[in-house]
Parts: C-alpha cells; structure tokens; sequence
C-alpha cells in the first residue's frame, strides 16, 4: 500500500520550510520508468517524480520502517541517480540519529516528514533538535571509560555492579574507574548509585540505544600501527596472546573478501617489552611513514597498539570484539570496508538480547 498520508505530510513539510510554492498542487506522481530498474530496487522503495520549484525531484521512498543501513542506502541512492534526469531524495518515515549523521556523511539528500531535511542542492540542512546529552562538551570518552560503555553493550554485565568489583573486572585502578565513571555520569550516559558505601554504576539503557547515544564520544581504540618484520612471527604468535583485527576481522565477522593479512591488536605495554626483548624488527609505523607497499606484504605483520587492553571487552579468544574493530576503521575511505562495517553492526544488534 502507497503510503499516500506520508507523501502529505511531506508536501507540508516542504512547504512549511520552503514556501507554499515550493510545490504544485500535484507535486508527486508514481514515477513510471520505475519498472526499469532491477528488481531488488522496485522492492526496495516506491518512487515518485516530484517537483520542486519547477525541478524535476525523485522521492525514494523506503518500503521498510527500518530502511536500509546508510552505506546501502548510498549504493541504490548511486544507481537511481544514474537513471533519473534530475535529482533523487531518499525519504524515510523516521531515522536514527546515528543513521542520520551517517547519511549526511554519504551526501545522500534525504526527507523524514515533519522532521528532517537534507538537501545539499539547495543548501538546505535542517535537522531534528536533540537535547543535548552532556552537562559539559565532552569530546571523547578515555579509554577506560569506553571499555565500559562498549562491555555493557556487548556483555550487559557492569550495570548494578559496585565501582570496586567494576575495576577489578576490567583490571583498572579503583581511581581509574570512579573517574571512568564520574565521566559517564557526567555525558548522561550513566547513572551513580549509592548503595551503602558503595557506588554502583546504573546504565539507563543498553545494547543498541546504549551504542547511539554514546557514539558522538567514543573514538578508535588504535593509537598508532607498526609494520614488523614476519621474521619474527613464531615468536609474535606464542608471545604476544594479542587478537586479529583489521581486515582479517572483519572478513571473520562479514562476507567480506579475506586479505589473509596477519593483524595483531596489542596494548602499548606489550610492545613496550616486545621492542625491549628485540623480538621484532620494526619496518614502518604510521603516521609517519609510507606503509601502502607493506600492506599486500604476506611476510610483513601489522600491529595495532590499542589504548585499551581488548582482552577485556570480549571472551573470544582470537577475535577483537566487534565493536571496537568498527570504531578501528573510523577514518576508512574504501566503500567495500564501509559496507562490511555496516554488516558488522547490523549482526551485532541481531544476536544482542537487551
């Protein structure tokens, strides 16, 4: 069924922001060369030919509440785009804030009636109000602090749970963790309660809602990358009991295509004693150094060090977990790794619980 009260809403919308002659008394009609484009794009969304001021507009309207992830959206926004003499708006009937921000990112124009507005054609960028989150502008969460909002997610296990036995879960000083948590509270994200002498951490929220509202703080846990020689590799694996990461973990977690590349997350103390014990031959570090030749190296091993221990988010014994490894790739350019990070996301909130 044509979501026909939808497309009113809109036209409201529109005008409401850009005048009442922004559109035409009949402004969209089903776009019949529709039937042209593949198939998995005619299930997808329903289009319309709109028109405003005069131009010729194209309503991509999603099928599905929930909508595609935004990396996706991108691609059937690319194909469409390709295939209308004008330009095409993605429409929505309601959008996260993560999903938005993400879509900005893209450059997708998108429509949520009522709501949101994204036309860069135009130059227009009206966006949904939020209450802001945090008491003081927080920039990004410590290291420590992360470590609790993403364990809480993937574990649902540091809610209720006293400071003290908090510090001694993830291996961090009792300092350490009232200051993780005095920040916490402070973004909003977390509650403290007392409970005779003790402070208990309280998450309002996990899973998902958790992860959207923390996102705008939480950064990539790699601090720098280093190239070492694949002389040393026995020693490396024995040694280092660190964990895949990279692309080789995310060709673990999504169908992305496996690069057999051997990628180590460490934490700086375990490189600390691997330089001192001359275990390793370093080659090349980033930021400094030209490393594109190194990467399709198959005798070359690329360590992160981390600024957390990963050891203490997940159990899995060779795997980082997954949502650290999609924060890794927060400065990736490459639309193949922006698909599988979607992926990776989208199987996390399927197997979470809470």
């Amino acid at each position: 069924m044509v979501p026909d009260s939808l497309l009113i809403e809109a036209k409201k919308y529109l005008q409401g922001i850009l005048g009442s002659d922004a559109c035409s008394d009949d402004w969209a009609k089903p776009w019949a060369e529709a039937s042209q484009l593949p198939f998995f794009l005619q299930t997808a969304y329903y289009y319309f030919h709109a028109t405003l001021f005069g131009q010729p507009w194209l309503l991509m309207l999603a099928r599905s509440p929930e909508g595609e992830t935004p990396a996706v959206v991108r691609k059937h926004w690319q194909v469409v785009s390709k295939l209308y003499n004008g330009d095409v708006i993605y429409m929505i009937a309601a959008v996260s804030s993560y999903n938005r921000k993400r879509l900005i990112e893209h450059g997708v124009p998108f429509l949520v009636p009522g709501n949101q507005l994204f036309l860069p054609a135009l130059g227009v960028d009206l966006r949904e109000y939020f209450r802001p989150g945090r008491k003081a502008e927080v920039t990004h969460l410590s290291a420590p602090a992360q470590v609790v909002v993403l364990r809480e997610i993937l574990n649902h296990d540091c809610s209720g749970m006293p400071a003290k036995d908090l510090a001694q879960m993830l291996g961090y000083s009792a300092m350490t963790i009232t200051r993780a948590v005095n920040e916490l509270t402070n973004c909003q994200l977390a509650m403290a309660e007392k409970v005779g002498r003790e402070k208990h951490l309280s998450f309002p929220y996990g899973g998902r809602s958790l992860w959207e509202a923390a996102q705008s703080v939480l950064q990539s846990p790699v601090t720098k990358r280093v190239w070492v020689s694949q002389l040393s590799h026995k020693s490396l694996n024995v040694n280092l009991m660190g964990r895949m990461t990279g692309e080789s973990a995310l060709a673990h977690y999504t169908d992305l295509a496996d690069t057999h590349a051997s990628q180590w997350a460490i934490t700086s103390d375990t490189w600390s004693a691997l330089t001192k014990s001359k275990d390793v031959q370093i080659l090349a570090s980033q930021p400094s150094d030209e490393t594109s030749h190194l990467r399709k190296d198959r005798e070359v091993i690329e360590l992160e060090l981390w600024a957390y221990n990963p050891d203490v988010i997940t159990s899995n014994k060779s795997w980082v977990d997954p949502l650290s490894l999609w924060l890794s790739f927060e400065a990736n350019t490459d639309d193949r790794i922006e698909i599988a990070r979607e992926s990776l996301l989208e199987q996390v909130w399927s197997t979470l619980s809470w």
